[in-house]
């Protein structure tokens, strides 16, 4: 695969974990909602997303599975090989379209693949603001539980003021050049980043949280595919 000329928008899915928190006898991504994979669902949505034209797909070296779902076989999806966490496998899809010439300047956005309930109309906004501001950027949801903290013994200790806090969402979005740099180095120094907005805010980059649906949850806990189901009903 020759990037070198690439202009358009990259997305890279992490799904190369193995979903231990669900109790399932395969990995979350294989699990179904109305009949289809997650994996499948969240294809579906950045496939179907015009400005995105190519989608890395990063699983595990030992997913064998994943090349038997039709759409992970769609001509703009590429499979690559994850690594031991999260920051690896994005670091392992960064380093290949590196590799393959992928130009500085270039979009990408990295989405978990269990949020397959990720509205279009929330993928517009990112991939706006990117383009105007030409600044890195993220989704996210207001906090609108109370919230507590707690010490080591699990009694309040103190008082959160929620307005001053956001949920993180994917997909999570920078140039190319800005997403490598800072995944790299939080890796190198052993920062331990759950997401690439971490990674970006440690290196120095500023990062505009955009306002997105509340609904794009992410699939973790067994009730989780209940309560995606009818999200993804409703729509």
């Amino acid at each position: 695969m020759e990037l070198s000329t690439f202009t358009g928008v990259v997305a890279i899915i992490p799904a190369a974990g193995t979903g231990a928190r669900m109790g399932a006898q395969c990995p979350k991504q294989y699990l179904k909602i109305n009949e289809q994979t997650i994996l499948e669902i969240t294809l579906q949505k950045f496939i179907d997303f015009d400005r995105v034209e190519l989608i890395v797909l990063v699983v595990s070296p030992e997913d064998k599975e994943c090349y038997q779902v039709e759409l992970a076989n769609h001509t703009q999806v590429v499979i690559i090989e994850g690594g031991e966490t999260r920051a690896h496998s994005v670091n392992n899809a960064l380093k290949f379209l590196y590799d393959e010439g992928l130009p500085d300047e270039v979009p990408v956005m990295v989405h978990d693949v269990a949020r397959p309930c990720v509205d279009e109309a929330d993928l517009d906004k990112l991939v706006e603001f990117h383009q105007q501001e030409d600044e890195a950027c993220l989704l996210v949801a207001p906090v609108v539980d109370t919230v507590h903290q707690t010490n080591k013994d699990s009694y309040i200790s103190g008082l959160v003021d929620r307005n001053s806090f956001v949920k993180a969402l994917t997909p999570q979005m920078a140039k190319f050049i800005d997403l490598k740099y800072s995944v790299k180095s939080a890796l190198k120094d052993g920062h331990e980043v759950t997401d690439e907005a971490s990674a970006l805010f440690r290196a120095g980059y500023k990062v505009k949280t955009i306002k997105g649906r509340g609904d794009n949850i992410k699939i973790t806990r067994p009730e989780d595919l209940i309560l995606a189901e009818r999200i993804l009903s409703s729509t």
